[in-house]
């Protein structure tokens, strides 16, 4: 085998090998994405279904209007810590999107009183109900509107920008 035929030979083993080191990369990255998706989800249905059994008063598997209303009522309540009866974009920051503050506040006050914070609940629950029952289940909740729904209940993780 002549000098140039073996450097052309060992040239494609390598890119072989290069080719088989990469794909070994990619599956191991796929599995572990998959892992990792599969644990999100089942991280958020633990999530869901707490919050389910937490606000779900007629044990009934759903929640209606009023339970989203009476649990929003209470987050409200747990977010005013200076009982000032308002609650700033900054007290919500990670929680609804500076769109939907802006939608809330009806009086244009810069600050979400607890009527229009209940109203925005209630939007979000309307948003969320696609069959019109007028219940949400954990399906619902599961679906992008009901998450939205549920980040008002969420631990809060910064502004949204």
């Amino acid at each position: 085998m002549k000098a140039s035929q073996a450097m052309t030979h060992s040239g494609a083993l390598l890119k072989f090998q290069v080719g088989q080191a990469v794909l070994r990369t990619l599956t191991f990255l796929m599995v572990v994405g998959a892992i990792s998706a599969s644990d999100q989800v089942q991280a958020q249905r633990s999530k869901i279904d707490a919050f389910l059994q937490r606000w779900d008063a007629d044990h009934d598997g759903t929640l209606g209007l009023d339970e989203i209303k009476k649990a929003a009522s209470a987050r409200f309540e747990e977010l005013d810590r200076k009982h000032r009866g308002t609650l700033t974009r900054n007290q919500l920051a990670g929680m609804v999107s500076f769109q939907q503050f802006r939608r809330a506040d009806s009086h244009k006050s810069g600050t979400v009183d607890e009527s229009e914070f209940l109203s925005l609940a209630e939007k979000l629950f309307q948003d969320a109900d696609k069959d019109h029952d007028g219940t949400l289940d954990g399906k619902e909740l599961g679906r992008s509107a009901g998450r939205a729904l549920l980040g008002l209940f969420a631990i809060r993780q910064g502004p949204v920008i």
